[in-house]
């Protein structure tokens, strides 16, 4: 058990230990993952981690002793509203990521409910099939019914005929991204918009990975649908400012169309005799780091500047595209909007989880989509600036390793291989937690330093064949033991 040492270490051993923590993690640094990292120019990331560090203390708690966090979230918030196609009267907030921002979307949605509808005591949101786990976890949190509407499994755009169809007496909010983290695929928001209006219901649009980048797509002379308060039917959006506003972690915004429904959003307490407490947001201490990284980030990038990012993005996406187009036995999912882009495989013998893999041993960090109801199992890409100048080597590493894999394909986990589908499905309808070890140990799979398993291809050809609610049980088990 580790302890609490009982005199102080020097320094310099602190940080060489820190250090010594991240030697199994991702080399991000090398601008060769795509996922997680969003990263822009040297130049910009000092001038945002300077920032940062001059705000760390600062404490949002009580904007009246710390004033210059007000300001500072003001003026961040009134420089992205115009972005998003709002006016003076949109209201926001920053937050420490997209699931708090939405969290605090379907929480506002839920009180304005029970305000304008008293009477009401069931709520229900209804979101794509492509919508981003952060609304499952928003309705868990409060205890509101969500429903799930399949997307066109050619294109992964939501058919708002279909959520038009499960609108029902519990529907308190719809929900469509711009575009989905998945497919980088847009919703299409103005038929969501002549619904919500013509239904009277409140519309959020999910742009927590597009709100800093389709804006300056658009500028850039790319067709770009509305998505954002143009659209009158509107009532909130969600943006990271962390993704592609390359501000670092974390920083998300939540806007509302006005102040009356932002009101919703705000919790205040005066139930015990300590000091005044009133939050915008779920958290009540935090520190204004983020908020002056992201002013600062805002500052010395420019309009001109993100522009540039997203340009380079743009070439760079399209670059992967042409690949793809060349490889048979690959297939792109869907048209994507922007710098994001899930591919799949065509070929029997080709497995998407052993193709990840190897890209990820030539040092290339690609994540793994299992398969859906309506997408199969992919590979996901988000090409942040950073990944821009690598593009050509990835692109050559692709076609290299889809050969090496089509000529010799890796061996299949040997049980997976010969376990019926439909026995491991009957195997894991009684699943317990403590059952855990024991099933890792009849796949085969060892764990490597940190407790990760060494084989994910075999854990991704294991999960793949699972159900949703399958899959959840093993992840909720290995997770408990995990951490």
């Amino acid at each position: 058990m580790n302890k609490i040492p009982n005199k102080g270490q020097d320094q310099h051993q602190i940080l060489a230990n820190l250090k010594a923590f991240k030697g199994q993690d991702l080399p991000w640094q090398a601008g060769k993952i795509f996922a997680y990292i969003y990263q822009t120019s040297p130049a910009a990331k000092a001038v945002a981690e300077a920032a940062y560090l001059s705000f760390l203390p600062e404490n949002g708690l009580d904007p009246t002793a710390f004033p210059s966090l007000l300001q500072l979230e003001q003026q961040v918030i009134g420089q992205l509203t115009p972005l998003l196609g709002g006016d003076e009267e949109v209201k926001g907030n920053c937050t420490s990521g997209g699931t708090e921002s939405v969290i605090l979307a379907v929480k506002a949605a839920r009180d304005y409910a029970r305000a304008k509808y008293p009477e009401q005591k069931e709520f229900e949101i209804l979101v794509p099939s492509t919508a981003h786990p952060c609304f499952y976890k928003a309705a868990h949190y409060l205890d509101i019914d969500i429903k799930s509407i399949a997307v066109d499994p050619q294109t992964q755009r939501l058919n708002v005929a279909d959520m038009r169809a499960a609108i029902n007496e519990k529907t308190i909010l719809l929900v469509g991204s711009a575009p989905s983290y998945a497919h980088g695929v847009m919703d299409p928001i103005a038929e969501l918009s002549d619904l919500a209006i013509e239904k009277d219901l409140l519309l959020h649009v999910d742009a927590c990975v597009g709100g800093m980048y389709l804006p300056f797509l658009r500028q850039l002379g790319h067709e770009v649908p509305p998505f954002g308060f143009e659209l009158p039917g509107v009532t909130s959006i969600s943006c990271d400012l962390h993704k592609f506003g390359y501000v670092p972690k974390g920083c998300s915004t939540i806007l509302y169309r006005s102040k009356e429904l932002r009101q919703h959003q705000i919790f205040s307490c005066s139930q015990w005799p300590g000091y005044t407490v009133v939050n915008p947001t779920v958290l009540s201490s935090k520190t204004g780091a983020p908020m002056a990284a992201a002013w600062a980030m805002f500052q010395y990038m420019g309009l001109e500047g993100y522009q540039n990012a997203v340009a380079d993005c743009q070439a760079a996406r399209d670059a992967v595209i042409e690949a793809l187009e060349q490889l048979p036995s690959l297939e792109l999912i869907g048209q994507p909007d922007m710098s994001l882009l899930a591919f799949a495989s065509k070929d029997e013998d080709l497995s998407i989880f052993d193709l990840a893999d190897q890209l990820n041993e030539k040092g290339w960090y690609v994540q793994v989509q299992l398969a859906s109801p309506h997408s199969p199992a992919a590979i996901h890409l988000s090409i942040s600036h950073f990944n821009c100048p690598h593009i050509p080597n990835f692109v050559t590493d692709l076609q290299v390793t889809v050969a090496e894999l089509m000529s010799t394909p890796v061996k299949e986990n040997e049980l997976l291989a010969a376990l019926d589908h439909s026995m491991l499905a009957l195997l894991m309808e009684d699943f317990d937690p403590a059952m855990l070890g024991q099933f890792q140990e009849l796949m085969g799979l060892e764990s490597a330093e940190g407790g990760l398993p060494a084989d994910m291809g075999a854990v991704n050809q294991l999960l793949n064949v699972l159900s949703a609610k399958q899959r959840e049980d093993v992840l909720l088990a290995f997770m408990n033991e995990l951490i």
